[in-house]
């Protein structure tokens, strides 16, 4: 078998697998394939819709069946938290993709999530939501080919180490600096006295702040006092010629 062109992103609910996806897409130039979206649009209706009507058990079954037969080439998958429940489905995965596992806290997963209905997430009576949750990290470490912590990492920097864990070249970034020129040329110069002034005052800011420029206005300034004080001294060499001349006659 060649080189997978897919791969698959895991992880619980709240885990950053829709944004991660997203920008991971875009970064590969790759299609994003969200696997909750596929299953809404198969059966045309709401994940919490499909849990109500079928439970959660008809549910998983539904969930299996759909991730098991997603035909794609070139593609970021991101299927919802349990899909790791579902053995067909994660083994054809396994087949098709390179799987991440995107791992974060049991902290950092409770603070970012909201109504775990609207997620299509369901909790057996007497389970808690840290219940969910250790039992599912032991089977997203099963199946992961690469695990990335995300903890204490902006999107950025969790999207640089996938790419690095994939081998992918890293992104150059753009510089958007720009020199600045210190005068517009006279027909974009502002006819505004107004304006003109605001715009020499921050030239003046600029040059200030430039280390070069404050040492060429030192050598300048002191070149400047001491040229006032060699004045100032001929001045008074010739006072006293004069004086002394005065006397003699």
């Amino acid at each position: 078998m060649g080189k997978k062109t897919n791969i698959t992103l895991i992880g619980m609910p709240a885990s950053g697998k829709s944004s991660v996806g997203v920008v991971l897409a875009k970064r590969l130039g790759k299609k994003f394939v969200d696997t909750d979206i596929v299953i809404q649009e198969k059966y045309g209706k709401l994940l919490k819709e499909l849990i109500e009507e079928h439970g959660d058990e008809g549910f998983r079954e539904i969930e299996d069946e759909v991730n098991a037969g997603l035909d794609l080439d070139n593609s970021i998958i991101s299927p919802g938290g349990s899909v790791v429940y579902g053995e067909k489905a994660m083994q054809h995965l396994k087949e098709i993709s390179v799987i991440i596992y995107l791992e974060l806290s049991y902290t950092a997963i409770k603070s970012r999530l909201g109504d775990l209905r609207e997620r299509g997430i369901t909790l057996k009576e007497g389970q808690s939501l840290k219940d969910l949750y250790l039992e599912r990290v032991p089977l997203y470490e099963k199946y992961a080919d690469i695990t990335v912590n995300e903890m204490k990492k902006s999107l950025a920097k969790t999207i640089d180490e996938i790419c690095e864990r994939l081998g992918e070249k890293p992104k150059k970034r753009r510089n958007f600096k720009s020199k600045r020129v210190p005068f517009a040329p006279k027909d974009k110069q502002e006819k505004n006295p107004e304006q003109k002034s605001k715009t020499a005052k921050k030239i003046r800011e600029k040059n200030f702040k430039d280390k070069n420029f404050k040492d060429r206005f030192s050598k300048e300034k002191s070149d400047i006092a001491n040229n006032n004080k060699d004045k100032t001294n001929n001045n008074k060499r010739k006072n006293i010629k004069k004086y002394f001349k005065k006397n003699e006659n």
